[in-house]
């Protein structure tokens, strides 16, 4: 008001449903207008306390809201004015090396998050939000750090609907000054005034289940006394801080500034290890990992194959949701999404800021289909001849999904049907089946088990497929050098066979197949823009400038390694290939050892039996499954071109020209399975182009089939590849068959 109140105001509360049904009576309490005591005045401000009983809590997987209404009541009784506040009731604490909602430990499917528009850069609206926070929940992410700034607030009103965990940052950092300004008297005001800002702004969102200090800021006196603030003024939260870990170390740095130890990049060695040490008070929650720059986001299964299996490992924040190009015209004309140094500023970090698994206009990268696996809420697997079906949630059962398995055979489907669960699976807990089918005495058996939304949600429809697993029955054996795999059904694009031709005779026009060890590289192998950073200052992955020492990336590769490549002609047609490969120790840790092979224009359509239906590499296949795929060809999916495409564990591969009901099939004799891609790109035109827009596609058809391909990892900003996925030297043997079928005979 424009004057203080008088005796006899009061304020009038409660709390309802958001269907407006009130809980509990209405609670009036007075407005102070005079000192209660001597030295003592409070303000005006009235508290009321509410003591609710069977109230539903809030929490990601239930997102509750209630309703506190707030009447401002004169002297004559009369309401004055009205406000409402949407509120949750939660609870979080940090307890046994837990972080704990509501009393239990939830995992953090997390990923790093800023503000970005590929138009209006910074200026986001609701609606931007909201589509944000709605394909990450699409993909199974089910929590947010702001980084490096309180966001709008509309976006937790938004992350209290819908239901994500938050960690809500301060906007402190002092990068160049990293180490000193946390302890300079002169921004002492600064820190505390930025992070009690965003508490008295935010406190009443019951998505911030914490509070964080802010980012890369060294850790000195400021963060203590910013900490102690935080604390007294809202006791109901912890507090993350990386910098206190980072500086003073994991079992007990930092404490009075971080209750999480919450490390950036961490080797999922040094992270076992903390957790399986039994070492600190604090849970493990990693603040940024899994840097997704470009082909990116290698053994994000093998960090939650740790963070499952490891006590005080609760998850953490992958970096990051979006790429961060602004559509402009670019140095060579065209249009397109452009990064650092294509506005002619200097200095700039090139493509660092391409580090999203999203691109700039919100399409998913195909790393998602791994994260979306990672973080599914049910796990299916087969343990001791039986199907365990385990809940990942923290507080709702499973009876919103539907679940249905297929058992496949040489990648066909052979029979299916649904999944009967006796009684609903509680949160944490896991419930064993008989297997839903026999298993048959043929090789190459897999169950598939599927969990899709019983109905629709606020992010999804109906149907959406939440989470998917794959169990092997029985593995595949070795084919026959001869008799290449032949029991699966005729390729759909097959019309005929051209007898007594051959491969190259059926089509005319034949390129290869030529050994090939080189791939164009990711981002994690090196800055090929920003080269640099690698050699002068160590940032990055340090593999590509091995391989331009070694002139892998120009020398053909016959004169690099030893090469055997036998040809024989089938009766059919066919050609059977063997190739022995012999990598010398100085040539360790290559990018692949394979063949590449070009087709005539016209082939545009795929068929496979291996991983998909997405990209997938090496040590990001866990979420792509096995079976029978058809798509047409990959576009690029990075804004800086690199290595892309590729369908790993390929037992056959089908390349087709539908105008002409031409078919060239690669089956694979030995061993197994091999890695497969197909564009229109080779891999200097990959190698050489800055930007997507760079990209001429090519008429013909360019197919590399691998025996061996190195991991993507996440070297760009944290570890590189595992060894396991690292290509060793010594010798490599594989064999293939290349058949034509079609309507014309050679």
């Amino acid at each position: 008001g424009l004057a203080p109140p008088g005796a006899g105001w009061s304020v009038r509360s409660w709390v309802e449903t958001m269907r407006g049904r009130r809980i509990g009576r209405a609670v009036t309490a007075s407005v102070p207008h005079a000192f209660a005591s001597p030295y003592r005045f409070d303000g005006h401000t009235a508290v009321s306390e509410f003591v609710l009983d069977g109230v539903e809590p809030w929490s990601a997987e239930s997102p509750t809201r209630h309703r506190v209404v707030a009447e401002l009541v004169d002297p004559t009784g009369a309401s004055v004015e009205v406000h409402a506040q949407l509120v949750g009731f939660r609870t979080v604490e940090v307890r046994d090396r837990a972080l704990l909602v509501n009393g239990r430990p939830v995992w953090v499917f997390g990923v790093n998050r800023h503000d970005h528009h590929p138009t209006r850069g910074k200026a986001v609206g609701v609606e931007d939000m909201r589509d944000d926070l709605l394909a990450m929940r699409r993909h199974n992410i089910t929590a947010v750090r702001c980084s490096h700034y309180p966001n709008d607030p509309r976006l937790l009103d938004l992350c209290d609907e819908i239901g994500m965990y938050v960690v809500d940052e301060a906007n402190i950092e002092s990068h160049a000054y990293n180490t000193s300004l946390c302890d300079d008297p002169a921004y002492r005001s600064t820190w505390l005034s930025r992070g009690a800002r965003m508490i008295e702004r935010d406190v009443n969102h019951p998505c911030v289940i914490m509070w964080s200090l802010g980012n890369e800021a060294g850790y000195g006196a400021h963060h203590d006394a910013l900490a102690g603030w935080m604390r007294r003024a809202d006791p109901t939260r912890p507090l993350h801080y990386e910098g206190a870990v980072f500086h003073d170390g994991w079992v007990d740095g930092g404490e009075l500034a971080s209750d999480v130890v919450c490390p950036m990049y961490p080797t999922i060695e040094d992270i076992a290890a903390y957790g399986n040490s039994g070492e600190g008070r604090r849970p493990l929650i990693m603040c940024e990992y899994s840097h997704a720059m470009g082909n990116s986001n290698g053994s994000l299964a093998d960090y939650w194959d740790t963070i499952t299996a490891t006590p005080g490992l609760q998850g953490g924040f992958i970096w990051e949701w979006k790429d961060h190009g602004l559509l402009a015209t670019l140095p060579n004309g065209r249009r397109g999404f452009a990064y650092g140094g294509q506005f002619g500023e200097r200095p700039h970090d090139g493509n660092f800021v391409a580090d999203g698994l999203m691109s700039a206009d919100l399409q998913p990268h195909p790393a998602m289909q791994e994260v979306a696996w990672v973080h599914r809420p049910v796990v299916s697997e087969v343990v001791d001849g039986e199907l365990r079906i385990t809940n990942r949630r923290s507080f709702t059962g499973l009876v919103d999904l539907v679940g249905s398995w297929e058992l496949l055979v040489g990648g066909e489907v052979a029979e299916a049907g649904v999944v009967e669960l006796p009684r609903d699976v509680a949160p944490g807990a896991a419930e064993s089946l008989p297997l839903p089918c026999s298993v048959p005495g043929a090789d190459d058996v897999h169950l598939t088990v599927r969990w899709a939304q019983r109905r629709a949600t606020p992010w999804a429809p109906a149907g959406h497929l939440v989470a998917w697993d794959q169990c092997a029955l029985r593995s595949p054996r070795p084919t026959s050098a001869v008799h290449a795999p032949s029991d699966a059904k005729p390729p759909k694009f097959a019309v005929g066979v051209a007898p007594g031709a051959t491969v190259a005779a059926s089509l005319g026009v034949w390129s290869g197949p030529e050994l090939c060890v080189f791939r164009a590289p990711v981002d994690n192998d090196g800055f090929k823009l920003l080269p640099d950073l690698g050699r002068r200052f160590g940032v990055g992955g340090s593999a590509l400038m091995a391989w331009q020492d070694a002139g892998v990336d120009q020398r053909p590769a016959d004169e690099l390694v030893d090469h055997h490549h036998d040809v024989t002609r089938l009766d059919d047609g066919s050609e059977l290939h063997h190739h022995v490969v012999v990598v010398p120790p100085e040539l360790d840790d290559l990018a692949r050892v394979g063949v590449t092979f070009r087709l005539p224009p016209g082939f545009d359509q795929l068929r496979w039996y291996g991983r998909g239906p997405l990209e997938n590499e090496t040590d990001r296949n866990r979420g792509a499954l096995l079976g029978i795929w058809e798509s047409g060809l990959d576009v690029p999916p990075y804004l800086v071109p690199q290595h892309f495409a590729m369908r790993t564990e390929c037992r056959w591969f089908e390349f087709a020209r539908g105008d002409a009901d031409e078919l060239v099939r690669l089956d694979v004799v030995d061993p197994n399975s091999m890695h497969v891609s197909a564009t229109r790109f080779t891999v200097d035109d990959l190698y050489g182009a800055a930007h997507e827009t760079d990209l001429r596609p090519r008429r013909s058809l360019i197919v590399h089939a691998d025996v061996a391909h190195r991991g993507v990892g996440t070297a760009s900003c944290g570890p590189d590849v595992l060894d396991r996925y690292r290509i060793e030297p010594g010798t490599h043997r594989f064999s293939y068959r290349l058949s034509f079928r079609g309507s014309t005979e050679g």
